[in-house]
């Protein structure tokens, strides 16, 4: 980050439709082949990878990042490790949790990082943005290098500039290289979109960076036709404490049922007050067998990206193994792109519905439609979730619509 907090918002940030700079823009993929790449998020905001200048700098920034050393084991430990502390940090100010891919970027998530124009720390806070924000700097004591501290700083600053720009991907660029340079930018070229801004060299990458770290870190696999096989092996190496994790252990019996599902709030027992015992307990027998076979048939799929609770949201799952869902083969890695359709706060429930999954195979999208369930249930909308449970890499049971 360069600029301090003392800019006022320009004028005319937003335009409409027929004010947008079509000179800035390289044609669609026109070749009829269909787009290597899956499709991509930053704060639920989509990547337009279908436009040759946009996937074409994405992958090149994939690449770079995804070199098979030590240095990309490391950074994937230290990742693991910084990101439990700065997740609720993030969640405390309503910043979505993309941006904690955003110190990587900055300083590699090492505390002595200094750029050469005197930005320090995690999240390379300037001198006197740091003092704005209320960050002490002194001799034997700089809080640019408290994680704790630096993050919650870091965190006012992203939420001011959000308030002003209204764009998270314009956030990132402004942590770059400033708001009011950006601004001016904005201005002058009539564009308010970052994928379609003529902006400096740093900054014109910068966002591609964070999605590149993200997408290596998260889905890895989906990019194994343009990474090495190296790569993907330093990626796929288990981290610490992840040893013997076994997606599929969570599949059980019909008598092993009441265990898995017995949450709070949960209850296999239908309730029907009349019924005799011998009728209840067939019933009962009945809907445990229908909830084991819909554990046992339904796509079950890992969480690895989450947005925000809200409608509207895109949240992204990897298939933990593979299925066959009607005359439709879908492998292990392969993405199920889900929706939040509704949130009812009153009952904490969520209700996902997924309309797509990304072949790595085919490398194409396969329209499917889908509903997470509740495996107490058998029904749609689900317990929503806590922090730690989507820290944890939380595994859904989804059935087709």
């Amino acid at each position: 980050m360069r600029f301090g907090l003392g800019v006022m918002l320009l004028a005319g940030l937003c335009f409409g439709p027929g004010a947008r700079s079509v000179t800035n823009r390289e044609g669609l993929v026109g070749s009829g082949k269909p787009n290597e790449l899956p499709p991509v998020y930053f704060c639920g905001e989509t990547v337009p990878t279908h436009e040759h200048r946009v996937a074409r700098r994405l992958v090149k920034l994939l690449a770079a990042h995804a070199t098979p050393n030590r240095s990309l084991s490391r950074l994937r430990i230290r990742a693991a490790g910084f990101f439990p502390a700065i997740e609720p940090i993030l969640e405390s100010y309503q910043i979505p949790p993309d941006f904690k891919f955003l110190p990587l970027v900055e300083s590699a998530l090492q505390s002595r990082a200094v750029s050469p124009k005197g930005a320090v720390g995690y999240w390379q806070l300037m001198p006197a943005t740091a003092r704005e924000l209320g960050l002490v700097i002194q001799a034997g004591n700089d809080e640019r290098r408290d994680l704790q501290k630096s993050t919650d700083a870091a965190c006012r600053y992203l939420r001011y500039l959000h308030n002003q720009l209204g764009s998270w991907t314009l956030v990132a660029a402004a942590y770059n290289m400033g708001i009011g340079n950006l601004l001016k930018n904005i201005r002058r070229q009539r564009e308010s979109d970052y994928y379609y801004l003529d902006l400096n060299p740093e900054t014109n990458h910068y966002l591609y960076r964070i999605v590149a770290f993200k997408e290596l870190l998260t889905n890895y696999r989906a990019y194994d036709n343009l990474i090495s096989a190296e790569a993907i092996a330093y990626l796929s190496n288990p981290l610490p404490g992840e040893e013997g994790d076994d997606p599929e252990s969570a599949l059980v019996s019909v008598e092993d049922l009441d265990a898995v599902i017995g949450h709070e709030g949960g209850n296999t027992r239908l309730t029907l007050p009349n019924l005799a015992a011998a009728a209840r307990q067939k019933l009962d027998e009945l809907h445990l067998a229908s909830l084991s076979a819909l554990i046992h048939s339904g796509l079950r799929a890992k969480l690895v990206e989450a947005g925000s609770v809200q409608p509207g949201q895109v949240w992204v799952f990897n298939l933990t193994s593979g299925r066959d869902v009607g005359n439709l083969r879908f492998d292990e890695g392969d993405l199920l792109y889900a929706v939040i359709e509704s949130v009812d706060s009153r009952n904490g429930k969520m209700y996902l519905r997924a309309q797509k999954i990304w072949s790595l195979q085919s490398r194409t999208l396969v329209p499917l439609a889908m509903t997470a369930v509740d495996v107490s249930t058998g029904q749609s909308g689900i317990p929503l979730p806590d922090l730690d449970a989507l820290k944890a890499g939380w595994i859904l049971t989804w059935k087709a619509l």
